[in-house]
């Protein structure tokens, strides 16, 4: 503690420094995608932005759902693939950290929430500015700086994956949850009911049913549905599937083939003007603007490339 004319400074304690990053990517795969694995002397991390993937660390298989982040050890082997029916969209990050408090990160499955998930998007938007790597190229060993770089975009994604992990440290331990997803009987049997009913509601987008339905065609109470849900995405059966449909309307607006009538009727919306309503509702945005901020997007991404 130094002293300067009867003042004294402190200096600052650094729980968690990021030292480097090595890529940053975001993903949009096909639902047959399958990655056989690798294994780096450096952290990744894996968050599922939608759909459903298949994990393997070391030598555990893990299902993670929209919402779950995976992470890997330095020295860990890992792999993925999709589950057949749903195209997930992935962030993966790697990075290097020597902090001793990274070790509490070892054998974590987490869910995000959605400051946290904020904290993700400043990430790739400023990662976008800084490097004029593809995010999406999966063969990437390396971030190349662009010319003209937005002032202080690479120290903003320093400053972003730090405050997101301490978050995510900060939570968990305030909450007391546990810090790992237990390997128990008990939890594989929610985790079979819960891939059980994702399946079903995949294989429904368009059909209309009930919740009663769901339950005599899975087998499950809805009692038990419902608490299954609730632990695991913080809403109910239904609520989860307005979710997933939505995300489903997303995707076919971002693919360009149907207009938004034919996505009305194909996903089985009683009307053009309820589709847009429950789009609205849910989305913040209609489906217009929603599919002329993708097409943004998708021309900051093009012409950046």
């Amino acid at each position: 503690m130094a002293n300067v004319n009867g003042f004294f400074c402190t200096d600052i304690k650094e729980e968690l420094v990021i030292d480097n990053v090595f890529t940053i990517h975001y993903f949009e795969y096909t639902k047959d995608f399958h990655f056989g694995g690798e294994e780096h002397d450096f952290w990744e991390f894996l968050y599922v932005d939608s759909g459903v993937v298949e994990v393997v660390a070391g030598k555990t298989q893990h299902t993670l759902f929209k919402g779950d982040i995976i992470f890997h050890r330095p020295g860990e082997f890992h792999s993925l693939w999709a589950n057949g029916k749903t195209a997930p969209n992935l962030v993966v990050i790697t990075f290097e950290c020597n902090s001793q408090s990274s070790q509490w990160f070892i054998g974590k499955i987490l869910r995000i929430k959605e400051e946290e998930r904020n904290l993700l998007g400043s990430i790739i938007h400023e990662a976008q500015r800084a490097f004029s790597t593809p995010l999406d190229d999966p063969l990437t060993k390396g971030l190349i700086r662009r010319e003209n770089q937005t002032f202080g975009c690479e120290h903003m994604i320093k400053i972003h994956l730090e405050e997101f992990l301490i978050r995510l440290m900060r939570r968990d331990t305030i909450v007391s949850k546990p810090t790992h997803l237990p390997n128990t009987i008990e939890q594989r049997t929610k985790e079979v009911a819960f891939n059980k009913v994702v399946n079903f509601l995949e294989d429904n987008m368009s059909n209309n049913f009930q919740i009663d339905d769901l339950c005599r065609a899975v087998g499950y109470s809805r009692s038990y549905l419902h608490k299954v849900f609730k632990d695991r995405t913080g809403r109910s059966v239904m609520e989860y599937y307005k979710r997933v449909k939505l995300e489903k309307v997303k995707q076919m607006i971002r693919e360009g083939s149907n207009n938004f009538t034919q996505i009305s009727d194909v996903l089985n919306y009683t009307s053009l003007q309820y589709f847009s309503r429950v789009f609205k509702r849910y989305i913040g945005m209609t489906p217009s603007e929603y599919s002329s901020s993708v097409k943004l997007k998708s021309d900051f991404t093009s012409t950046n490339r």
